[in-house]
C-alpha cells in the first residue's frame, strides 16, 4: 500500500468503519512506515482535542441575524437589479441574443462597405446612382414647373377671354337699349 492511499483511509480507520481487509493492509503499512504512523498519531490527537472542546450555544441575536441573511441578500439584490437594469448582464440574457446576432451581421456588413476596397467602389456606384436619381428628380420637377406655368397661362387666358366675352355681351345689351 502506498502512503497516499493509507492517508486517505485514516479517517475511516479512526472511526472504526474500515473493512477488515483494508484495516489489515493499513496496519501492515503503518508497521513499516514511520511517517504515516506519526501522521496517524497526530490526526488521532487532533480529533481527541476537538472532541474535548466545550459545546457552545450561539446567542439568540446571532441566530436571528443568521436567519435574516437571505432576506437582506434578496433586498440587496433587488436594489442592485434596479440600479443595474441596463448592465452588461442585461444585454446577455437569451431574449437579446437574436438582436445582438443581427446587430453583429449589420455591423460586419457596414464595415465591409466602408473599410474595404470593394466597399469603396460600391459606395462610388451608390453615390453615382444617387446623383443620377437626384438629377432625374430635378429634371422632372422642372418639367412639372413648366407644365404648371403653361396650365396657369391657359387658365388666365381662359378667364380673360371669358371676362371679355361677358363684357362684350353687357356692352351689346346697353347699346340695344
Amino acid at each position: 500500500m502506498k502512503c497516499q492511499e493509507a492517508r486517505f483511509l485514516f479517517t475511516s480507520y479512526l472511526e472504526g468503519s474500515l473493512k477488515s481487509k483494508k484495516k489489515n493492509e493499513l496496519e501492515a503499512h503503518l508497521a513499516h512506515c514511520s511517517e504515516c504512523s506519526k501522521l496517524l498519531g497526530m490526526v488521532d490527537n487532533l480529533s481527541q482535542e476537538l472532541r474535548n472542546l466545550p459545546d457552545l450555544e450561539p446567542s439568540s441575536t446571532l441566530i436571528n441575524q443568521l436567519y435574516l441573511i437571505p432576506q437582506k441578500a434578496s433586498a440587496r439584490q433587488k436594489i442592485f437589479e434596479k440600479k443595474k437594469l441596463f448592465s452588461w448582464k442585461f444585454w446577455l440574457i437569451p431574449a437579446f441574443q437574436p438582436v445582438l446576432a443581427s446587430l453583429t451581421v449589420v455591423l460586419i456588413g457596414l464595415s465591409l462597405i466602408f473599410f474595404t476596397s470593394p466597399g469603396k467602389s460600391f459606395r462610388k456606384t451608390v453615390n453615382l446612382e444617387l446623383h443620377r436619381t437626384y438629377s432625374l428628380a430635378q429634371k422632372t420637377l422642372v418639367k412639372v414647373g413648366i407644365l404648371k406655368d403653361k396650365i396657369d397661362g391657359y387658365r388666365e387666358n381662359f378667364i380673360a377671354s371669358f371676362e371679355a366675352k361677358n363684357l362684350y355681351k353687357s356692352e351689346n345689351h346697353k347699346a340695344e337699349d
